[in-house]
C-alpha cells in the first residue's frame, strides 16, 4: 500500500491565502459576465464519453479519464465544458429566445502520457454566447474578456486575433488535398520560413511566396490586413475572413482599444473546431495563452441544433500566477476568547458578523 502522504500524479491541492485569492479573481470575473448579462450554468463533472466525442472529436475524447458504471455505459470526467453547454442548449433551450448568454466556472480534465508530470485537472472561467452569427456577438465577447482582465488589475496584455477561413481559403487556393493541408498547417504553425517558402513555390507564382509567408510569419493591424488583400481576390473565402477581422479592428478603433489588439494570421493549431475568428490573449512573462476562443457555428449541429455560437475561457490557473493585488472588502477582525458562557460568546459573534467583521474564537 502506498503512503497516504503520496498522491496521484497531475493532482494539486490549494492553501490558505492561494485559495483566498483563487475565489476573488472567480468572483470578480464571474461579475463581469453577470455585467453583460450571461447567466452562470453549473454542469455536471462527468457525462456519456460520446458527448465529448462529439463536442471535442473522437482523438481529443480519448484524452479524457474514463470509467464504466453500473450498467456498462462509458463515462468520462469532462475534458471541456462548452461540449456540455452547447449539448444543454440543443436539448433543455429549444424554445427559448436566441441569443442566450451562458458562463461557467470549473475544472475540466485532461490525461496525456507525454506530460503525465504535467497537472491533469485545469480550472476555466468561460462563457458562450449562442444564436448570434453577426459580429456584434464576436465584438461583445472580446469587450467582456477585456474587462474581465481589466478587472484583475491587468493591463499588459495582448489578445492575438486570427480567421480560420484565410488559411482555408489559402488552402482552397492551393488546391490541396488533406495530406498536404495538414503538411501546410504544420509548416505554418511551426513558423518555419524554410520549408514554407519551399512548400509555396511550387504552387504559386514567386512574386506571392514571400508575401504570405510574411503575413504567416508577422502579426500587426490595420495595415498589415492591408498587405493581406492582394490575396482576397483569389476566392470569397479569403475576402471574407479578411473583412471580418477589418470591421472588428475599425470598430475597436473608434472604441480605443486597438493597443490591446493584433492580427494574426499564422495561428493554425487546433482549427478543425473553430470557424470563423479566433483569439488567445498573452501576458508578458506567461509561456501560455491564459485564455482562449473563437466562433464555432458548427458544434451546436453534433447536438441536433442549428445555432452559431462564440465563446471563449479564461484560465485560473495562469491568472492566480499573474494578478498581484485584488481590491476587495478588507474584513476587520476580531478575537474572542473562549467563554464558559456560550450563549453570550455566539451572541457577540453574531454581532460581529453583522457588522461584517472577521471572527475568530480562541
Amino acid at each position: 500500500m502506498k503512503s497516504i502522504s503520496k498522491i496521484p500524479r497531475g493532482v494539486r491541492y490549494f492553501f490558505g491565502e492561494e485559495v483566498k485569492k483563487r475565489r476573488d479573481i472567480e468572483r470578480l470575473v464571474l461579475s463581469v459576465f453577470e455585467g453583460w448579462s450571461y447567466q452562470e450554468i453549473i454542469l455536471p463533472i462527468f457525462d456519456y464519453h460520446n458527448l465529448f466525442a462529439l463536442g471535442i472529436g473522437q482523438e481529443a475524447a480519448e484524452h479524457t479519464y474514463r470509467f464504466l458504471d453500473s450498467d456498462g455505459e462509458l463515462l468520462a470526467l469532462r475534458p471541456d465544458l462548452t461540449s456540455l453547454v452547447a449539448r444543454t442548449v440543443a436539448t433543455r433551450f429549444a424554445n427559448t429566445e436566441r441569443p442566450i448568454r451562458l458562463c461557467y466556472n470549473g475544472e475540466v480534465f485532461r490525461y496525456k502520457e507525454a506530460q503525465e508530470q504535467r497537472p491533469h485537472d485545469f480550472h476555466q472561467l468561460g462563457l458562450e454566447h449562442i444564436g448570434n452569427d453577426r459580429l456584434e456577438a464576436d465584438l461583445e465577447v472580446l469587450l467582456v474578456a477585456l474587462e474581465a482582465l481589466s478587472s484583475l488589475g491587468l493591463s499588459d496584455f495582448v489578445i492575438t486575433l486570427g480567421h480560420v477561413n484565410f488559411f482555408n481559403g489559402i488552402t482552397k487556393y492551393l488546391g490541396l488535398n488533406q495530406t498536404e493541408t495538414e503538411e501546410f498547417r504544420l509548416l505554418v504553425d511551426n513558423k518555419n520560413s524554410s520549408k514554407l517558402n519551399d512548400f509555396l513555390a511550387k504552387r504559386i507564382p514567386k512574386t506571392e511566396v514571400a508575401s504570405l509567408c510574411e503575413l504567416f510569419r508577422n502579426t500587426g493591424q490595420l495595415a498589415f490586413l492591408e498587405k493581406a488583400n492582394i490575396f482576397a481576390n483569389h476566392n470569397e473565402i479569403i475576402a471574407n475572413a479578411l473583412a471580418d477581422l477589418t470591421g472588428i479592428l475599425e470598430i475597436a478603433k473608434s472604441l480605443d482599444i486597438t493597443k490591446y489588439l493584433t492580427i494574426d494570421l499564422g495561428d493554425v493549431n487546433g482549427l478543425d473546431y473553430y470557424t470563423a475568428m479566433t483569439f488567445k490573449i498573452y501576458v508578458d512573462g506567461v509561456g501560455s495563452a491564459i485564455a482562449s476562443g473563437g466562433r464555432y457555428d458548427n458544434l451546436l449541429k453534433n447536438f441536433g441544433a442549428e445555432d452559431p455560437a462564440v465563446g471563449f475561457q479564461l484560465s485560473l490557473d495562469l491568472l492566480s500566477s499573474i494578478v498581484q493585488n485584488i481590491e476587495t472588502p478588507k474584513l476587520e477582525k476580531q478575537r474572542l476568547l473562549a467563554s464558559q458562557n456560550l450563549v453570550e460568546m455566539f451572541q457577540e459573534a453574531k454581532q460581529l458578523r453583522k457588522d461584517n467583521k472577521q471572527v475568530k474564537i480562541i
